[in-house]
């Protein structure tokens, strides 16, 4: 896969987006909906303000319901869980000057992930998105059961993964490790407990 870069999106009318490339600003599906004008009417001064909005984008992604609890925050972050595979062998354009911190690198190290690493992943973040509305007493907004499907499967030799034994704090071990554990799990329990939340090729 060729390597992906982010590119600084230009407004004269003379500028035109490169081949390959995928515009992720607030214009598009995958603009961050956290502003750095929102952070600096709250208190923060500009270049911390700028480094909190991608600092805040990147959990997000991830399904923390933290800093924007909103049924409208589930809605975007799904909107983009739903697109990112469209952002595989793309280069993202972005009006952040380079140097700068932005929430498209965050989203070109999503693209850069395996078609199988990209799936765990955001399966993974609707698992968390809906233990925290179930927290609050939400209903949930994905089928349990086709996330435990991904979340529970065997994985490729060449893998390492990172699983959840219940605690929340992921442990990393290899695959073989991995598989062994589920068909014991499988043999003995009604449901695999223990979750994917990561896989490395």
């Amino acid at each position: 896969m060729r390597t992906c870069t982010r590119i600084q999106r230009q407004h004269p009318k003379q500028w035109r987006k490169p081949e390959r490339c995928m515009i992720v600003d607030r214009t598009s599906h995958f603009g961050n909906p956290f502003t750095v004008a929102q952070l600096v009417d709250i208190g923060y001064g500009e270049p911390e303000a700028r480094q909190m909005a991608v600092a805040e984008f990147r959990p997000w992604l991830r399904g923390s319901r933290a800093n924007w609890i909103a049924d409208e925050s589930d809605r975007r972050r799904e909107k983009i869980l739903t697109r990112l595979p469209e952002l595989r062998g793309m280069d993202l354009a972005c009006p952040c000057e380079p140097g700068e911190p932005c929430h498209a690198d965050v989203l070109l190290e999503w693209a850069a992930l395996s078609p199988l690493a990209l799936e765990v992943r955001t399966a993974s973040a609707r698992a968390r998105v809906d233990r925290q509305r179930a927290f609050l007493g939400l209903k949930p907004l994905y089928d349990a059961d086709e996330l435990a499907a991904v979340l529970t499967q065997e994985v490729h030799p060449d893998c390492l993964v990172d699983f959840d034994p219940g605690d929340g704090l992921p442990q990393r071990c290899d695959s073989r490790t991995w598989n062994h554990y589920l068909k014991g799990q499988r043999l003995h329990e009604d449901a695999v407990r223990v979750r994917l939340v990561e896989v490395f090729a």
